[in-house]
């Protein structure tokens, strides 16, 4: 069997973590529009924090991925990874092209005011995904060439092999996008891993993670102002940044409250239809003249939230627009398999 059959419980920190990691995804792109439109200045408090929050936000959800997928998965043979592969070209693939394509049709339809112009629908679903939709494209290319680990041994091995992909890419890399997006990010895919494999005890461990807090903060603000740059800074402020996160989440987990629960089970629509509501509201409000900063920030982030939420309340209520959501929901692999393999012996 492929997949680990003992109970599968949710992970809170781990969903504590997406929400955490899906607002900030979400508060970047905003502001990032905000500004590119004019509406809101681009100051040093937008600069530090719009530079920061990219250290760390997709790298938790690489992590988060690996956790899972080694946590309950068993990928390690070739027909596992035959299921694995077509289950994640699914789950992955059917969002991925509906959400790029919607967006791809929006900058379209409103070329005249979007911030960012895009390319040909091909390029853009095959070559040069755009934002967000590019973290779906690289986690399936991550997937395709990555097992799960069998032992502690094979999970140090691992480690060791996706930095040095990492430093690879540090040092040049690749040209080839999809290349270059796994060698960049399987690092944190497989820490992620690590964490389970190596059976990491999160919990207990707050004061830690609020002083590599404390910690990442003082060396963002100096590294900003001092105006350091380069790709392995910024990966080793990124690595403090989701060890802090993850430990400040699993240890307060008991904190938070029904808002983190309900974030948590809208992360994925939350994360895939955000743009799609902000950038249309922001172009018709400043259609009809609106321009005050204070009337598109509230309306802004309002929307943001609340509007991929109701999509998909009323997706789940219409069950087939669901697919486009969660496809694995209404098509199960292994029973494609299993007829593909039936009729191959007939």
């Amino acid at each position: 069997m492929s997949e680990k059959t003992a109970g599968r419980t949710r992970e809170k920190w781990v969903d504590d973590v997406k929400v955490i990691a899906c607002i900030l995804v979400v508060l970047g792109h905003f502001f990032q529009s905000m500004t590119k439109a004019n509406i809101l200045p681009e100051n040093d408090l937008y600069g530090w924090f719009n530079t920061t929050i990219y250290y760390f936000h997709v790298p938790l959800f690489f992590i988060c991925s690996g956790y899972l997928y080694q946590k309950y998965s068993k990928v390690n043979s070739v027909g596992s990874w035959c299921k694995n592969v077509a289950k994640k070209a699914l789950a992955l693939g059917v969002p991925y092209a509906t959400f790029t394509t919607a967006t791809w049709v929006l900058k379209k339809v409103f070329s005249s005011s979007v911030n960012d112009q895009i390319g040909g629908l091909g390029n853009t679903l095959l070559l040069h995904p755009t934002a967000p939709y590019w973290y779906l494209y690289a986690l399936f290319f991550i997937f395709l060439v990555t097992p799960t680990f069998s032992s502690v041994k094979s999970a140090a091995v691992g480690l060791i092999v996706a930095l040095a992909a990492k430093v690879l890419i540090l040092t040049g890399g690749d040209s080839v996008y999809a290349v270059s997006t796994v060698l960049s990010n399987e690092i944190w895919f497989v820490i992620g891993m690590s964490i389970c494999s190596f059976n990491v005890q999160l919990k207990g461990r707050k004061i830690q993670g609020t002083i590599f807090g404390l910690l990442f903060v003082i060396l963002s603000i100096v590294v900003y102002t001092a105006k350091i740059s380069g790709s392995a800074i910024s990966f080793a402020i990124g690595l403090l940044a989701c060890v802090a996160v993850i430990m400040m989440v699993a240890g307060f987990e008991e904190k938070f409250g029904r808002g983190m629960k309900l974030l948590a089970k809208y992360t994925m629509p939350i994360f895939l239809m955000h743009t799609l509501f902000a950038a249309p509201l922001r172009s018709i409000l400043m259609k009809i003249g609106i321009e005050n900063a204070v009337i598109h920030v509230v309306l802004g982030l309002v929307i943001s939230f609340s509007g991929p939420i109701i999509a998909a309340w009323i997706m789940k209520k219409t069950k087939w627009l669901e697919f486009f959501l969660y496809p694995n929901k209404f098509v199960k692999v292994n029973v494609i398999l299993l007829n593909k393999a039936s009729k191959k012996y007939l």
